[in-house]
Formats: C-alpha cells, sequence, structure tokens
C-alpha cells in the first residue's frame, strides 16, 4: 500500500529541518529523479495541489450523486435493476477517482520532495491533510451506509420477488379451477334446456319470483294429489262396471261443445260490445261535459261572434253594417243627381228589411218611384233609368270619397258607353248634369259612339276608320 503524498511531504519536511544527512542525500536522489520538476516553484506545486482538491471535491459530488442514487433505490423497487446497476457504474467512477487520487497525489509526493527547504509551510499543509483524511473518513463510512441500504433493498426485492412467485403460482392454481369450473359449467348449460348462458342468466328469477313459483308448484302437487284421489276413488267406483257407450258419448259431447263455443263465441262478442258502449258512454258523458263548459264561454264570445258575422237579426254583420252607413252616405248624394236626371220621379234607397233565405241583408238597393208612391227592386229599372242610376251612383260614391278623404279630390271621371240606351230627354238631362260637375272644375270624359251626344261635345276625340286602317282626329282644340 502506498503512503499518502502528503505525509511523505511532511515527513521528507521534518528531516530535512532536523538536518538529516540521510535525509539530505535522499532529497538529491528524488531531485534527479524528478528532474525538470525539482526546479518547480511553490506557486506551481500549489496548482497542483489545488486540482487535486478539486479532484477531491468531484469525488465527494459523486460520493453524494451515489447516496442519492441509493435512496432512489429505497423509493422505487421497481427500478432496482437500473439503480444497481447505476451503483456499480459510480462505484467503478470512484475507484477510477481513487486511482487517479493515488496517481495525483503520488505527483505531489514526487513534487513536495523537490520543494526547496525555505518554501515549505507545513502547518498549511497538515491542516488541509487533516481535513482530507476527516472528510474520506466520512465517506467511508457514507459508503457503507449506502451499501447497507442497498443490501435492506435487495433483501426486500427479494422478499417481493418471492411474494410475487407466491401470487402467480395461486393464480395459476386459481386459473385452473376456473377453467375446470367452466368447462363443467358449459358442459352443465349444454345438458340443461337452455341453449346459451345468456338464455340462462335471462331465466334467472328474483327470490320474490321463486317463493311465489314455489307456491304455485306446492299447489300444482297438492292438485295431483287430490286428482290421483279422485282417480283411486273412480277406479274403486267403476270396479266390476262395463264400459259406457264412449262414441256416443263422444259426439254427444263434440256437438255440446260445438254449441257451447257458439255460445261463449256470441257471448264474448256481445260482452266485448257491451264494453265498448259503456266505453263510449263514459267519453260521451266526459264530451258533454266539456259541451257545457264550452257552450258558458259561448254565451258571450259566441253572442258576440253571431251579430258580428249577421247570424242573428236581420242577418247584418258588422262588416256589412259599417258599410250600409256609407252605403246611406252615397245614396243621399246619388238620390239628389237621380232626382235630376229622372225630373223628380226616381230616389235610391237602401233595403232595410231581412233578405229571404240564409242571403245577407243590409246592402241591397231599392227605388223609390214618385209617380206610383211605391217602392220597388232597382232590377225593374229599363236600361236607360239603369244607367241613370249607375251615373248617380258614381258621382255620389264620388262626392262621400272626397268628403270623407279629407283632402283627396277625384277630378277626373270617365264613363264608358250606356248612353245609346236613353231617350233624347233623359240623354240631355244625362249630358247637363256632367256639364254641371264640368263647370265645378272636373275633367268628365265620356267614351261613347252616340252621334247627339257627340255633337253636344265640342272639345272630343274621334277615331276613324277606312281602309288604311284607324287613326284618331281631335276636335274643338
Amino acid at each position: 500500500m502506498q503512503r499518502c503524498p502528503v505525509l511523505r511531504l511532511f515527513a521528507v519536511h521534518c528531516a530535512f529541518r532536523l538536518g538529516s544527512g540521510k535525509t539530505r542525500k535522499e532529497i538529491q536522489r528524488l531531485n534527479t529523479q524528478l528532474g525538470p520538476s525539482s526546479g518547480q516553484t511553490l506557486a506551481a506545486l500549489e496548482e497542483v495541489r489545488r486540482k487535486t482538491a478539486d479532484h477531491v471535491t468531484d469525488l465527494l459530488a459523486n460520493q453524494d450523486k451515489l447516496r442519492k442514487l441509493q435512496e432512489r433505490v429505497e423509493a422505487n423497487k421497481v427500478e432496482e435493476g437500473d439503480l444497481k446497476s447505476s451503483l456499480e457504474t459510480l462505484v467503478q467512477q470512484l475507484n477510477e477517482r481513487n486511482e487517479k487520487v493515488v496517481r495525483t497525489r503520488t505527483v505531489v509526493d514526487h513534487l513536495l520532495a523537490a520543494i526547496p527547504e525555505d518554501l515549505r509551510e507545513a502547518g498549511a499543509l497538515e491542516k488541509r491533510l487533516s481535513a482530507v483524511q476527516l472528510r474520506m473518513r466520512e465517506l467511508k463510512v457514507t459508503l457503507k451506509q449506502a451499501e447497507q441500504q442497498q443490501a435492506a433493498a435487495r433483501t426486500k426485492f427479494d422478499e417481493a420477488s418471492s411474494y410475487q412467485s407466491a401470487l402467480e403460482k395461486q393464480l395459476e392454481g386459481q386459473t385452473i379451477q376456473t377453467r375446470e369450473t367452466s368447462d363443467v359449467w358449459i358442459k352443465a348449460i349444454q345438458s340443461s334446456v337452455f341453449a346459451t348462458n345468456e338464455e340462462f342468466q335471462a331465466a334467472l328469477l328474483g327470490e320474490d319470483e321463486q317463493d311465489k313459483l314455489k307456491v304455485v308448484i306446492d299447489a300444482y302437487r297438492s292438485d295431483i294429489d287430490a286428482l290421483k284421489g279422485a282417480i283411486q276413488q273412480m277406479q274403486k267406483d267403476v270396479e266390476g262396471k262395463g264400459l259406457p257407450e264412449l262414441k256416443t258419448i263422444e259426439i254427444t259431447l263434440s256437438e255440446k261443445t260445438v254449441l257451447y263455443t257458439q255460445a261463449d263465441d256470441a257471448w264474448r262478442g256481445l260482452d266485448a260490445r257491451n264494453n265498448n258502449l259503456k266505453e263510449i258512454q263514459k267519453k260521451l258523458d266526459l264530451a258533454h261535459k266539456k259541451n257545457e263548459a264550452l257552450e258558458a264561454k259561448y254565451k258571450i264570445i259566441g253572442t258576440l261572434s253571431d251579430v258580428a258575422n249577421g247570424q242573428t237579426g236581420n242577418k247584418i254583420s258588422l262588416q256589412r253594417f259599417v258599410l250600409s252607413v256609407l252605403l246611406d252616405d252615397v245614396l243621399i248624394q246619388a238620390s239628389q243627381r237621380l232626382t235630376l236626371m229622372s225630373k223628380g220621379r226616381y230616389q235610391l234607397v237602401r233595403k232595410e228589411d231581412r233578405a229571404k233565405g240564409n242571403k245577407a241583408s243590409g246592402l241591397e238597393l231599392e227605388v223609390e218611384d214618385g209617380y206610383t208612391g211605391k217602392t220597388r227592386s232597382v232590377a225593374t229599372l229599363s236600361g236607360g233609368e239603369s244607367f241613370l242610376a249607375a251615373l248617380s251612383l258614381a258621382l255620389g260614391l264620388s262626392d262621400v270619397v272626397q268628403s270623407y278623404a279629407g283632402g283627396i279630390k277625384l277630378d277626373t271621371l270617365f264613363i264608358d258607353e250606356g248612353f245609346g240606351s236613353l231617350d233624347p230627354e233623359s240623354l240631355d238631362l244625362a249630358v247637363r248634369t256632367l256639364i254641371d260637375l264640368q263647370a265645378s272644375g272636373r275633367t268628365i270624359g265620356i267614351i261613347s259612339h252616340v252621334s247627339e251626344l257627340k255633337e253636344q261635345m265640342g272639345l272630343r276625340i274621334d277615331v276613324i276608320s277606312d281602309r288604311g286602317g284607324s287613326r284618331i282626329g281631335l276636335s274643338g282644340v
């Protein structure tokens, strides 16, 4: 085993201080062996020492890393194999580091041997040596603890492996037992009335249903016992007696069975019909009750609806009532013009009597004849009188629209035909009325082929037809 370089350096230093001649010879011999290195300064040697201390520090760091890895081995047993490999690697690295330290110390030892006497400081080196030795002892203790922990972890791992093996054997045995049980169960299913296991599961009953079936089975067994007793009694009763005419009895039984079946079918049909009628009766009663409630609601709303739609009284709806009010205003204006054009004979009035049947009322027109003093339908007017009445209604409607619209004026009025049905006197009255309208500021346009009317129009457009086609001409412009 090699001596520590620092100890050797200390021994050399002590021997040198004592002035031993033998030591001086030894120093000379070492200087000869070191060659150029013997002339290095204390600073260079201190740098070597510092590097050696760095190596020691690296060694301590590796020792700390080894401790952390060992703690991880204890915390995570599953990764023990990998940690073990890492630990071996670190141990190998540690050995390599130790070898490097030994080699470094050897170099330092040789270098210290070459240090001159006046450049040596033994006190500092001794302190550093003591600290390094103390640290090495601590590292050894730590390494020993790590090895103990690793051994404990390996023991636990072995125990876990043994337990796992036992569990695997138990699982294997259980699997075999399960497979055997499954085979027995499959054979039992195949030999039973069930085709598959799903059918068996579907047929499983609860405890309540099983109790009910037990009651039914017990009752069935009781019935069987009673029937067996009845059969025995019947057998005793028929002992010594001959066989009856079974064919006759069977024929009679068949006939009675047919009659019974027919009667039963008829009864079932009547019973179903009766039940159906009862259900219908219930629905009708419910419908009557709902209808009574609806009738109570309808008394107000329905009455308003009937009045608005003209279903009561004179068959006048709300819409026709409003229109009748407007029509009365139109008839007032129209009667004034019709009276002038008929020389005081006719006036238009609205029929207020109810129409026959379901026909709506309120908007029918009648004409009041001043010659007879009677009111008759407008359908009794001649063609010319109907034209005058229609012209009066159009003019009356125009007046009413202007009075109701508030600012809207109907300045233009076109009349298409109808004048040909008038006699000369009526035609003259109609034209005079239109001229009066024109004088009030309106534009009156007449479309007609009556020649008498044509002569009275000072401004007109004539449509002239010849072989070359039709053309227009302006007159009075």
